[in-house]
């Protein structure tokens, strides 16, 4: 016997010699369960009991080993209650890797504070934060949910990827004349169907499930995880009942909760009319008052009414100048009514991994509201919390994806335009002026648009000078320069725009005797993370497309000469096309390389995953080569 394995045998004999396992040993857990896996749900016990349109409860009882550090997330406990949803009663009580109890916390030890600054009824949020002394460790919560109005009932998500699963059960009671609807996303687990007295009875239950990995860049969870969505059929919030049999019904219900907050003052009215009185279209009206809201509006997340369902009246937007995105929508609705615009608000998942919406499963997947003018050709869409996002232009957190027109005669399932590559390009263009010591002075000119443009609006144009400036040379890549000035556009700006002045006391890489060695350009023109992987399993997902156009010219004083340049280099795929070419001006001194990256597509299916790595390994194989000079 090895002397490792004799030693780890010795003292697995010492520790359960002087202690017995109990329950929740995480000793006890077989091996084909560990396979894979960061935490292992041990037991879980859910219930969701429908008492009415009016009230439910669900009770929860969950029992996890957390094996290692990547599964920690799992020792934090957080629920946030508000009006409608109320944390009722918690315990958490935790487990050494024998499965003895080494402490038990109940709802008043935890940590309670109000969120949302008043604007959120009875906003609160409850949370606890496990330490592990070591792993493995085991936690068991306890912990039960009243609702008070069923118009988003919580699901069964039993499978997550990394976890393993020994036992995990799932129940809904319902009474027998009200009913829910269940919709098997990503599994055929079918419910064990039975009736007590009035009451209908359902139940999913699952034993050892292994671990499976996650591929980087799967997308949205919503996508591979196995769930079961469950719906209300009748359903009551406040005094507002409805139906959510069909999208028509639900669109019915929400024209009901704005129905006293449309309209706006007669004075108003003639307001707008008189800022669009030059305007010929629709589109341009549309126009004016969007850019109205934008320089006038501010956004505030507000929850208030109807469990955040219900906007502030237009008349209060537009005398207060905020509101949350159902409120701006809804007052820019009303704007637009008072100039003869039919528009229409649209119910939507603002999420970058959004929910896939059941055509055939009427719930409530949303959680945002944008407007959406109808034209007979291309509708207008309309981001009513964003300031800086053109005109009839959306963001990656609602493009792409279903969402629910809310008509006069209803609820209507639409899909929101999807992002195009040729919309979403950065072009940089860098003169870069060396010296004959190796240094060099460079300008660069970056221009973007589309979802380019956004981001740096996003998480850039704000940024005090310093940190500008991090950003530039952490964020984007560039070469470290030895100083650096930066200048952007004005925030409103199509395209957006950085102009980067940098000096560089050596701007080639290394150098071999006379031999100096260039980067091509002063920052990665591609840069994903496509890693090997021949049996590829789920599609995988870009943010969105784009397209690259880069120009970078090297002036080289006199003294200099060409020793080698790379080959001219295209690569071209059905989703993604790249092309570099060198030209090399003798009697100027001058290289200009130019490079064309057009990714098109935003989703790449797992069958051309192999394309996709090649195309990442001839790209970047070209990206790497080095530009040779002579210096005499």
């Amino acid at each position: 016997m090895k002397q490792g394995s004799f030693f780890t045998l010795l003292l697995f004999i010492v520790v359960t010699g002087h202690a017995q396992p109990g329950l929740y040993s995480a000793l006890t857990i077989p091996d084909s369960l560990k396979k894979d896996a960061d935490v292992i749900m041990r037991d879980e016990s859910i219930r969701l009991s429908v008492k009415d349109k009016n009230t439910a409860w669900y009770d929860v009882h969950q029992v996890m080993t957390i094996l290692n550090e990547q599964g920690k997330r799992f020792l934090a406990f957080v629920q946030f209650s508000d009006k409608f949803h109320v944390l009722d009663d918690a315990e958490i009580k935790v487990y050494d890797m024998l499965g003895n109890r080494k402490n038990t916390y109940s709802k008043k030890e935890m940590n309670s504070q109000n969120y949302g600054e008043g604007l959120v009824p009875e906003g609160k949020v409850t949370y606890f934060d496990i330490t592990a002394p070591a792993y493995p460790i085991t936690v068991e919560y306890n912990y039960s949910i009243k609702f008070k109005g069923i118009f988003s009932l919580p699901g069964y998500d039993y499978h997550s990827p990394w976890q393993s699963v020994q036992h995990s059960k799932f129940e809904v009671e319902v009474p027998s004349d009200l009913g829910v609807r269940y919709k098997l996303v990503n599994t055929d687990l079918q419910p064990k169907l039975s009736r007590s007295g009035s009451k209908d009875l359902m139940q999913w239950e699952v034993n050892n499930l292994k671990a499976y990995k996650l591929e980087k860049h799967s997308g949205s969870p919503y996508l591979y995880e196995p769930m079961v969505l469950i719906g209300p059929n009748k359903f009551q919030l406040d005094d507002y009942e409805g139906d959510m049999t069909s999208w028509k019904n639900l669109g019915n219900w929400i024209n009901n909760l704005y129905a006293k907050t449309t309209g706006l003052p007669e004075e108003k009215k003639q307001f707008y009319q008189a800022l669009v009185k030059d305007a010929s279209t629709d589109r341009d009206k549309a126009r004016i008052l969007y850019s109205y809201l934008q320089n006038n509006m501010r956004y505030v997340s507000i929850q208030l009414g109807i469990g955040g369902l219900r906007p502030f009246p237009a008349s209060f937007v537009d005398d207060k100048k905020y509101g949350d995105c159902k409120a701006l929508s809804n007052y820019l609705k009303s704007a637009l009514d008072a100039v003869g615009v039919k528009s229409n608000i649209v119910i939507i998942q603002g999420d970058l991994k959004p929910r896939n919406v059941m055509e055939d499963f009427p719930a409530n997947y949303f959680n945002h509201a944008i407007l959406c003018v109808p034209q007979p050709k291309d509708s207008i869409w309309l981001e009513c919390t964003s300031r800086t996002l053109p005109f009839a232009e959306l963001g990656p957190w609602t493009e792409n994806r279903k969402a629910m027109m809310v008509t006069d005669e209803g609820g209507v399932l639409v899909s929101t335009p999807a992002s195009n590559y040729l919309r979403n390009t950065q072009s940089v263009k860098t003169i870069i002026e060396v010296n004959t010591d190796g240094g060099a002075i460079v300008n660069a000119f970056c221009s973007l648009t589309g979802e380019n443009r956004d981001d740096m609006l996003m998480g850039f144009h704000d940024l005090k000078d310093d940190e500008k400036r991090k950003a530039f040379i952490t964020d984007m890549n560039w070469k470290q320069p030895d100083a650096l000035n930066l200048s952007t556009a004005g925030k409103p700006d199509n395209p957006y725009w950085v102009k980067a002045s940098m000096e560089y006391e050596k701007i080639y890489s290394f150098s071999a005797g006379p031999k100096l060695f260039f980067e091509p350009r002063l920052y990665p023109v591609f840069n994903e993370d496509i890693p090997e992987n021949s049996s590829r399993l789920r599609d995988y997902h870009f943010t969105n497309p784009y397209q690259v156009f880069d120009t970078t010219v090297y002036k080289f004083p006199a003294g200099f000469s060409l020793e080698n340049v790379p080959k001219n280099k295209s690569v071209n795929k059905p989703f993604a096309g790249y092309t570099c070419t060198y030209t090399w001006d003798a009697a100027a001194r001058t290289l200009t390389t130019v490079v064309s990256l057009q990714m098109k597509e935003r989703v790449i299916k797992a069958a051309d995953y192999n394309a996709l790595y090649d195309f990442n390994r001839q790209v970047m194989a070209d990206v790497n080569e080095k530009i040779v000079m002579k210096r005499d």
